[in-house]
């Protein structure tokens, strides 16, 4: 990427991050202006400097301590994966389920329910309702469900330590509480390594870091601590000035104390102010009597979160980095529809221009990513609010406007090379705007074919090695195909087409989404320059020959 193209990533970011920030501390209740004022002053109170480091090195380093405190930013979902990946790849790399795991979205009282809930004796809705999640801790569910599956599956003990009175106690009051309950978990898991979620604010030296080497003085029975925060925006756009590439960073801040870095701060804070809108419409933590959300609820009113303009907005924003001219006014003929549970056949379903199945694909397509964008009829079906997925409907939504893009026009074979190139556009799109975004990449797929071999498997990890196969199938034949120079547009293998709609379109997906970061990586390494990814965004693929000429070229960039 040329060096004027990366300063206007960067003035993008910092401009997204401005507007972000500033819309954050603009709204919100007592509630959120204090954790606002918690949070600001814990990073006034971090180190000003770090010293690089990896996932290896930390990991080697939680050996030698007992318990993990990890700071979440509880609306920020990468901050949960943060977590969950430290936890997968401890256990991963010592080869033990001996690890439990603390969390203050629950009481301690409500001890008995989790136990239940992991054990398989209480559904998901009867959980939430025993502990009655969403008026006592609120923020989004599927955050912190995550975590809890993980747990179930590998059989991880998982415990509160939150007050009875949770948010209405003092931060000091919780923060000894914490550290008894955290205590009580090593005395009651002796040979387990205690994994512990907490506000990011309790991590300040002065909080629980304090209260837990005191509860262990008194208890006489002395452990080390290691503290993980994450995604600090001061140290963003300080490594941004080393590199624009990186997606994960770890960061050591001094001994015992690391930071990871897996979303830039704009993110953080955009995801903040929407979480906000959203709950002070109804629409956070609105729910029926059996905890499920509620179905009457119009995302789209005036009144309620205006997805609408969000988008637009990304829209704009990718347009202007991409120096893409398009007239205002013809920016605005889509059409969202929002569902979390997926029901979008009264709005979409009932297109005649789409066939039942071709609508049961698209709407399954949607419910499992969180997006899909409808390119013929310009509609975004959305089930996930999310900045990412609103980019990447956004980068292909910028595409279908400037070249009248179609991904479903009958022909079977022809489509799925259309889809690819689809893909490649919303990675791409999400990418530009979440630097850190993560992607399967070839290898990454060779190595699950390589872990799941021969084994039986059944669900989501036979899919996933399905899927990783037909991938590296993929990549044979094509790498063929380009070595041959008089083989034209040739039709992808059947086999691999059937599986295509059989999945929903989740090959194509993941074969595009490969592509794109591909393009994105060799962009910001300077070896492409960026007029390649607005190409991509102009360049009409709707003939055959087209399509297959621009997955060739994607292809041979991300393998030369």
């Amino acid at each position: 990427m040329t060096t004027s193209a990366v300063t206007q990533l960067r003035q993008l970011q910092r401009s997204l991050y401005e507007k972000a920030y500033a819309e954050a501390h603009a709204i919100g209740g007592s509630e959120s202006r204090a954790m606002l004022s918690y949070s600001a002053k814990f990073e006034r109170s971090l180190p000003k400097t770090f010293e690089h480091s990896t996932l290896a090195s930390l990991i080697d380093d939680m050996r030698r301590h007992r318990y993990v405190l990890y700071g979440d930013f509880h609306i920020l979902r990468q901050s949960q994966r943060g977590l969950l990946r430290l936890i997968r790849s401890y256990g991963e790399r010592l080869r033990t389920n001996k690890m439990v795991i603390a969390l203050e979205m629950f009481k301690a009282r409500d001890q008995d329910y989790i136990d239940a809930y992991l054990a398989g004796r209480l559904t998901e809705q009867q959980l939430l309702a025993q502990v009655n999640y969403h008026e006592e801790w609120g923020f989004p569910w599927p955050n912190f469900r995550m975590i809890l599956d993980y747990a179930r599956a590998r059989k991880l003990p998982v415990i509160g330590i939150n007050t009875d009175n949770g948010g209405r106690d003092t931060l000091a009051v919780r923060d000894r509480y914490a550290a008894e309950r955290l205590c009580d978990a090593a005395t009651r898991f002796p040979e387990h390594k205690i994994f512990c979620l907490i506000g990011e604010f309790h991590l300040a030296d002065q909080h629980l870091p304090k209260a837990l080497a005191a509860e262990q003085k008194r208890r006489d029975a002395v452990s080390s601590v290691l503290r993980v925060v994450n995604n600090v925006d001061r140290y963003y756009f300080e490594l941004q000035r080393e590199s624009a590439a990186n997606s994960t960073e770890y960061l050591q801040l001094k001994k015992s104390f690391y930071c990871v870095m897996n979303s830039p701060p704009w993110m953080k804070w955009q995801t903040f102010a929407m979480w906000e809108e959203m709950r002070h419409s109804g629409l956070g933590s609105a729910t029926d009597d059996d905890g499920d959300a509620d179905p009457d609820l119009d995302l789209l009113t005036e009144d309620t979160f205006d997805v609408d303009y969000q988008f637009f907005q990304f829209v704009k924003n990718l347009a202007g980095f991409l120096g893409l001219k398009i007239d205002s006014s013809d920016l605005e003929s889509f059409r969202i529809h929002f569902s979390r549970d997926g029901d979008f056949f009264a709005d979409f379903g009932e297109d005649d221009r789409f066939d039942e199945a071709e609508s049961n694909r698209l709407i399954e397509r949607a419910s499992i990513d969180g997006v899909h964008f409808v390119c013929r009829s310009k509609t975004v079906l959305l089930t996930d609010v999310s900045i990412n997925n609103l980019a990447e409907a956004a980068g292909q939504y910028l595409q279908t406007l400037l070249t009248g893009f179609d991904d479903s026009t009958g022909a079977i074979g022809h489509d799925f090379l259309r889809r690819i190139i689809k893909s490649a556009v919303g990675m791409i799109a999400s990418k530009i705007l979440n630097p850190r975004r993560k992607c399967l990449e070839l290898h990454h797929h060779k190595q699950i074919a390589r872990r799941y071999k021969g084994q039986r498997l059944t669900g989501a990890a036979s899919s996933k090695r399905e899927i990783a196969s037909a991938v590296m199938k993929f990549d044979k034949w094509i790498v063929a195909r380009l070595l041959d120079a008089d083989d034209g547009s040739p039709e992808a293998p059947r086999g691999l087409v059937i599986l295509d709609r059989r999945s929903h379109y989740q090959l194509s997906r993941e074969i595009g989404q490969m592509l794109g970061f591909g393009l994105y990586k060799k962009v910001i390494a300077g070896k492409v320059p960026a007029a390649r990814m607005k190409r991509l965004f102009k360049k009409k693929a709707q003939t055959p020959g087209t399509a297959w000429a621009e997955i060739c070229g994607l292809y041979r960039l991300m393998i030369g």
